[in-house]
């Protein structure tokens, strides 16, 4: 995964917006990013006619909040229409989402993406969550390093070296191991299904 090469090799270097974000809401900062926002709303679309839409996304009649032509624009993006737009981000996730223990990560994603079931059959879900949890479950031990690394007033970058260690104490430890002993690394799986098939 692209994230396990950055996290070794790249932290403070090369900056990818998808980590940021999450390194961002785990330590509880705002994401910078509408997708995994609580709320949106503040990413409108301006056409050249002056007409304003809720989002890029939602350029359509029913999300159209007025021409800019007949009123100023801060008060569109402040009407109670705009207001809920971005509210409902939130207060539309299916109870699926709001038990999820990535909800903090993930905050449903974008709701022009929320067009499948859950599996009791809520409407709502976000067709790439399967996804998304994949990747917030994977990630959550090395961001829960980075924001440890902060709160301590530390580089975030510092877990490079960590992992750097814990590589090396790998592959000293699988130097013996046979394709169908356990790996060394405690997942459980044969060496061969695991750190075994990045060597042969």
């Amino acid at each position: 995964m692209c994230f396990d090469e950055w996290v070794r090799r790249d932290v403070g270097t090369v900056y990818v917006q998808m980590f940021d974000v999450a390194l961002a809401n785990r330590y509880g900062e705002p994401s910078g990013l509408c997708v995994h926002s609580k709320t949106c709303g503040l990413a409108l679309a301006l056409e050249h006619n002056g007409d304003l839409y809720s989002c890029d996304h939602f350029v359509e009649p029913a999300y159209r909040l007025g021409n800019i032509l007949e009123t100023e624009m801060i008060e569109l993006i402040a009407s109670p229409q705009q207001v809920k737009f971005g509210e409902d981000k939130f207060d539309a996730l299916p109870n699926y989402c709001r038990t999820c223990d990535v909800r903090f990560a993930c905050h449903g994603g974008c709701p022009k993406d929320r067009f499948i079931l859950t599996p009791d059959g809520e409407p709502g879900l976000n067709y790439l969550c399967a996804g998304y949890k994949e990747f917030f479950h994977h990630i959550n031990p090395t961001m829960q390093t980075m924001c440890e690394l902060l709160r301590r007033n530390r580089a975030p970058a510092e877990v490079m070296g960590m992992y750097a260690q814990q590589d090396a104490k790998l592959k000293q430890a699988t130097a013996t191991v046979g394709r169908n002993d356990p790996c060394p690394c405690g997942s459980g799986k044969k060496y061969k299904h695991c750190h075994g098939r990045q060597v042969n």
